[in-house]
């Protein structure tokens, strides 16, 4: 039996019989089948070839385990987690923390040193006792200055303190080199690996994001089954059903063809908020580019947009309706949320609020979703809804790998390098001139 998605993507305010001029028509809809078929089988080819090395990670059950086996000794022994890492390094945590957290059993404080700026590493530093925290490097490169920075910083601090790095300090890295492996290398410290093949905005289902996760009481296990659904779904699920597939190319097709040249990705949930986040860097990151594969130039991308449902109804709405037309809405919708709360006997009819009597509050606030989306199409915005069946592990695991698969359908659409930032190194030489490196 073929294996299907959980998640679902509704498309139809993407219509032109729904939004008009700014939606794609009918004709558009009958082909897209044809085109995510042909996608899905240059994808099928190209990981013959060693490319999307990303989609193996759901299967690499060694590297589960050598997660689990690094953080099981440590579990109990620490009041306080310090991520050093930027980027890919902290974002995908950050998703994983803030949507599951609620399901962590280990009862430690998370903290992530994502910046170079100096209250930040001082409040850290005042938050916590060097006695009773673990610190976790990550960059796959070994030499990212932030982290550097903050490896700097703290390692100073631990050896003030005469407390020995081995016992407060793991680093995730590359495999065999770059100045992070060395360092580990030279100070016993236990190093987790980067697949080589795997750039640090998709390295979120590695150890970069696995290992600290799991340091935080997650249940990554269950995470990577729901990684492996979306994994298989992408090779055998019906064509009308691939959401990652149609997802990249209609983004792509409103951004190029009907000039909505931001993505909003709006969940109808706080804790999918750092999800929102994750995805900014994932999309804007992998698919701003100069030039296509073949060198020709061009101006690629679409910038993602970060906003939170209902919250940002009261900040970013207003913009969204009746600002430039030139955005796409993509919403997350969570049909069974755990727990559900009622919403009990009050005087609601005195604040004009009689209609939420005997409701939930999911109910509520999956109202407010549908009806965001029905007055963005009523004003000719194009808009498109993920509906989540639940927000667990397993869900959250299909979740980011199946937005990750967007991304490369994305890349393809687009003709360019997915995986590549050449752009990002001009401002870090700059800076480093700047500083008389």
């Amino acid at each position: 039996m073929s294996q299907s998605y959980s998640i679902s993507l509704d498309l139809a305010h993407t219509a032109a019989e729904r939004v008009g001029s700014h939606g794609l028509d009918a004709s558009y809809f009958e082909n897209l089948p044809h085109r995510v078929r042909g996608f899905r089988a240059r994808l099928n080819l190209e990981r013959g070839q060693g490319k999307h090395s990303y989609l193996a990670l759901p299967h690499d059950q060694d590297a589960l385990e050598t997660v689990l086996r690094a953080a099981a000794p440590r579990m109990g022994h620490f009041d306080d987690l310090v991520v050093l890492g930027i980027g890919g390094s902290s974002l995908g945590l950050w998703a994983l923390c803030r949507a599951l957290s609620p399901l962590g059993g280990a009862g430690v404080c998370v903290h992530v040193v994502d910046n170079t700026d100096p209250l930040l590493f001082a409040d850290i530093a005042g938050r916590i006792s060097l006695k009773r925290t673990l610190f976790v490097a990550v960059s796959k490169s070994g030499s990212t200055l932030e982290t550097v920075l903050a490896l700097g910083f703290f390692a100073g601090k631990l050896r003030a303190a005469q407390l020995k790095l081995a016992d407060h300090l793991m680093v995730v890295t590359d495999p065999e080199k770059g100045p992070l492996k060395k360092f580990a290398d030279e100070h016993e410290l236990e190093a987790l690996s980067i697949p080589p093949g795997v750039g640090g905005r998709f390295s979120v289902l590695t150890a970069a994001g696995l290992l600290p996760a799991a340091l935080a009481g997650l249940d990554i296990g269950t995470l990577m089954e729901g990684a492996e659904r979306a994994e298989r779904a992408c090779r055998e699920c019906a064509l009308e059903q691939d959401w990652p597939a149609r997802l990249g190319l209609v983004a792509t097709d409103l951004c190029r063809d009907k000039g909505k040249r931001g993505l909003v990705f709006m969940p109808y949930s706080s804790r999918l908020a750092a999800v929102a986040d994750w995805l900014v860097q994932l999309w804007d990151e992998s698919l701003g580019k100069g030039r296509r594969l073949d060198q020709t130039a061009v101006e690629a991308g679409q910038t993602a947009i970060r906003a939170v449902g209902a919250t940002d109804q009261h900040a970013q709405l207003q913009l969204f309706l009746e600002g430039p037309n030139d955005k796409f809405t993509l919403f997350a919708r969570v049909e069974r949320p755990e727990p559900d709360l009622p919403l009990g006997d009050f005087e609601w009819e005195a604040f004009d609020a009689g209609f939420v009597r005997g409701k939930t509050l999911s109910q509520v606030l999956n109202a407010q979703q549908r009806g965001t989306a029905q007055a963005l199409a009523e004003r000719q915005r194009p808009n498109a809804t993920l509906s989540l069946p639940a927000l667990s592990p397993r869900v959250l695991g299909e979740l980011l790998l199946g937005l990750e698969l967007a991304t490369t359908y994305a890349g393809f659409a687009w003709a360019v390098d997915a995986y590549d930032q050449p752009a990002v190194e001009l401002g870090k030489r700059i800076s480093r001139r700047m500083l008389g490196g």
